[in-house]
């Protein structure tokens, strides 16, 4: 310290002179004293270590120390050469820098107009048939069998499961892809339909009829809860147990949320107790009992009371009083009951209202440490409900004004369901979340976007071939034929249904393409217009083959009679919409009219559903238009605002 204030006190000496004395002191070889000055002529110190640099006090810059840090015995460090020391860099020409802007300006050009185009291929082809990467670890230790590894892996693939980068993006832009404002609707709708111009037919929107009759549909469904509530239940044991094997039959086989043991267990267990505790295991019982009576019914004639609402009402009463239960599984799997009995009702808003709180359920533990606390069991079937609830959610989406609440981006985490058992339903629960994630991405970015046709057909191509490879891929046990072969097994129907759809989205770009500039394509190479043509074609083509089989699906309540209904009348329209246009002459179906017909007639007996009965006169309108004369009007008229 001693060594510092020396130090100090003579720089503070050097630094109290001023300009005078400095330059009195260069002049004169003579000090005051009249002797020889010290260190002349002054010797200029232009590099300084880091410690005086700091201090900004003068540093004698010796190596490898200077004195001020031999004398603390510090290290003494130099930073890189001074200014002084450096020779000044000679920039680049300006030549340089011009052709540099250029070629920035070009490659700015070039990325803002294929941008649009490589953020839909990215959303929507996942893989883009990469088969050196489809290859998927699995646990060594598992007992599944070989051919439900081969649909499970290329199911994980083909939906993004196993790595984030390749797959499904961590955010979804498509919060607006349903509002009337912002985008116009993709295909011709039982609820909308925003005709372009060079489409001469009108438009229509019964966006708002379709919620008043949901909203008033739920009002009365209160009301008769109510009276429900206080009559007694049949609870016999043949007639439970007539209904449990219509719920395995036809529900648990479509959405095995649960095996039949954990079924069995509930049943027993709230007969133990004469369904009488407010528990998870008589809620399940009594949603279980509402669905297998419901999915019984074969008519499609409306009644007083939907089968199975007595059962319904007091499931629903129990499970009210379990709502804030966020955390017990079978509350959530309730809930996926719950939305699944609307659905086979035809109940959309009353469906997605219980779906949607299965799906903030499912958020709620995935985000929180309960999941990791539960047991193998318990986790899968959480999985389970998780996916069934994805399956319901996309549904809703896909054919309702609805908008998404964040289930998707929760895919990345959630593993697909396993199972040991060779069981058909498990095969066809896995075949339907791939479709599903097909389909739901398809109608988000095919057809119209931000008021524009996206057409891209070679994205498309790649989008087919990947359908058809999720087909070579499905087991036999649930293989359906391609064709219009009838098929007596629903849950195949069903896939089949889908998997035409899939072809009817993509290819209805083309359709518009086409006429709008007809067959030349304004300035398109014959490549691109000979692949418009092509899923233009198979668009139309897969218009009537979807109505020929949609029957299938339409003779009584099933799980997929909901998204049936109104694929049918989105593509009965587009039938009418093409019918005889000159463009589309090429296609053989655009002649003829017997598939429109025969669509019209598959849709009547569900008149009795307003949305139905509206999108029927809308299409009778369309008809009538078409020069299709002769068409029975339906028995209830719809009011005036569905009226062109």
């Amino acid at each position: 310290m001693a060594t510092k204030r020396k130090h100090d006190a003579s720089s503070a000496e050097g630094q109290s002179r001023g300009p005078a004395d400095d330059s009195a002191a260069s002049a004169s070889p003579q000090g005051q004293n009249g002797g020889p000055a010290e260190n002349y002529p002054r010797k200029r110190i232009a590099i300084a270590c880091n410690v005086c640099r700091f201090r900004k006090t003068r540093c004698d810059a010796a190596k490898p120390s200077c004195g001020f840090c031999t004398d603390l015995g510090i290290e003494c460090t130099y930073r890189k050469p001074t200014v002084g020391d450096r020779v000044k860099s000679t920039g680049p020409p300006p030549e340089a820098l011009a052709s540099i802007e250029q070629r920035l300006s070009q490659l700015e050009a070039r990325l803002e107009s294929t941008n649009q185009l490589v953020q839909n291929s990215a959303m929507l082809s996942p893989n883009v048939s990469n088969h050196s990467d489809m290859l998927v670890t699995r646990e060594s230790g598992s007992r599944r069998s070989s051919v439900n590894r081969r649909m499970s892996d290329y199911i994980t693939v083909n939906t993004g499961h196993s790595n984030p980068s390749v797959g499904t993006p961590v955010s979804y832009d498509f919060a607006y892809r349903q509002t009337a404002t912002e985008a116009l609707t993709a295909r011709p709708s039982l609820l909308t339909f925003r005709a372009p111009p060079y489409i001469h037919v009108e438009s229509w929107d019964y966006t708002a009829d379709f919620y008043d009759d949901e909203i008033l549909a739920g009002e009365e469904l209160c009301d008769q809860f109510d009276i429900l509530l206080m009559q007694s239940l049949d609870l016999s044991k043949r007639t439970t147990r007539r209904l449990q094997q219509s719920f395995v039959e036809n529900f648990l086989r479509w959405t095995p949320i649960f095996d039949q043991k954990t079924c069995i267990q509930a049943v027993d267990q709230a007969a133990a107790e004469d369904y009488l505790i407010s528990n998870p295991s008589t809620c399940l019982t009594m949603l279980l009992f509402a669905l297998g009576a419901v999915s019984e019914d074969r008519s499609e004639s409306p009644d007083n009371q939907t089968p199975g609402l007595d059962y319904f009402a007091r499931g629903c009463s129990i499970l009210e009083r379990l709502s804030l239960r966020t955390g017990n599984l079978a509350t959530l799997q309730c809930r996926v009951l719950q939305a699944s009995y609307f659905k086979f009702a035809i109940r959309p808003v009353q469906s997605w209202n219980s779906i949607t709180q299965a799906a903030r359920d499912c958020m709620h533990l995935l985000t929180s440490n309960i999941a990791e606390r539960m047991t193998r069991t318990e986790q899968e079937a959480l999985h389970r409900a998780f996916w069934a609830t994805s399956t319901i959610l996309h549904e809703l989406e896909a054919t309702m004004k609805m908008h998404p609440i964040g289930l998707r981006h929760f895919h990345e985490i959630v593993p697909l369901p396993q199972f040991e058992e060779e069981d058909s339903g498990f095969y066809y629960f896995l075949a339907q979340i791939s479709l599903r994630k097909f389909l739901t991405q398809s109608l988000e970015v095919v057809g119209y976007h931000s008021g524009r046709v996206i057409y891209a057909p070679v994205i498309t191509k790649e989008l087919r071939k990947q359908v058809r490879e999720w087909y070579d891929h499905l087991p036999s046990a649930i293989r359906f034929p391609k064709d219009g072969t009838p098929v007596f097994e629903s849950r195949k129907s069903f896939l089949r249904g889908q998997y035409i759809a899939l072809f009817v989205v993509l290819g209805w770009p083309s359709v518009l393409k086409i006429m709008e500039f007809g067959d030349s394509g304004d300035g398109h190479s014959e490549h691109d217009m000979s692949l418009t043509r092509e899923h233009a074609r198979d668009c139309l083509q897969g218009c009537c083959l979807f109505l020929s089989v949609a029957d299938e699906q339409l003779m009584g309540r099933k799980m997929g009679t909901h998204f049936t209904l109104y694929a049918a009348f989105a593509m009965l329209a587009t039938l009418i919409i093409t019918f005889h246009c000159p463009a589309l002459s090429f296609v053989e179906e655009t002649k003829q009219e017997h598939h429109i017909r025969n669509a019209y007639e598959i849709l009547r007996p569900w008149e009795h559903l307003p949305l139905v009965r509206r999108g029927l006169e809308r299409a009778r309108i369309l008809m009538l238009q078409a020069g299709l004369s002769d068409i029975d009007p339906i028995q209830n008229d719809v009011s005036s605002h569905g009226a062109v």
